[in-house]
């Protein structure tokens, strides 16, 4: 079966979909899908969260994963790590926040 041509539903590139069913070809392609078990999001970069574990998600799972890593970081057996702590909340979740709410408001208009 010879190559074929397609848009990427995702970004609108047009793509090569190489074989049968039809697998389409790594395109750089600047949509992620949220990691999170179970969502389905699917948006473009500026639009998603990566950790620095590399993994993307959505502004709501992001900002849920960041507000647990907070929880465990406070509740420590031994002492809570306030460098960790502090790192959280003055690096990642201004950005987070930021995404969330401008997710939100774009569900609102």
């Amino acid at each position: 079966m010879p190559n074929q041509w397609a848009r990427c539903p995702d970004c609108g590139r047009a793509v090569l979909i190489e074989g049968k069913p039809g697998i389409m070809t790594l395109h750089g392609c600047p949509s992620r899908e949220c990691v999170y078990p179970g969502c389905r999001v699917k948006k473009p970069l500026d639009r998603m969260v990566q950790f620095a574990s590399g993994e993307w998600y959505c502004p709501n799972h992001g900002l849920l994963l960041t507000a647990k890593d907070l929880v465990s970081l406070y509740r420590a057996e031994d002492d809570a790590d306030w460098t960790a702590i502090s790192k959280i909340i003055g690096e990642e979740l201004p950005d987070l926040v930021a995404r969330t709410e401008a997710r939100e408001q774009r569900k609102a208009s």
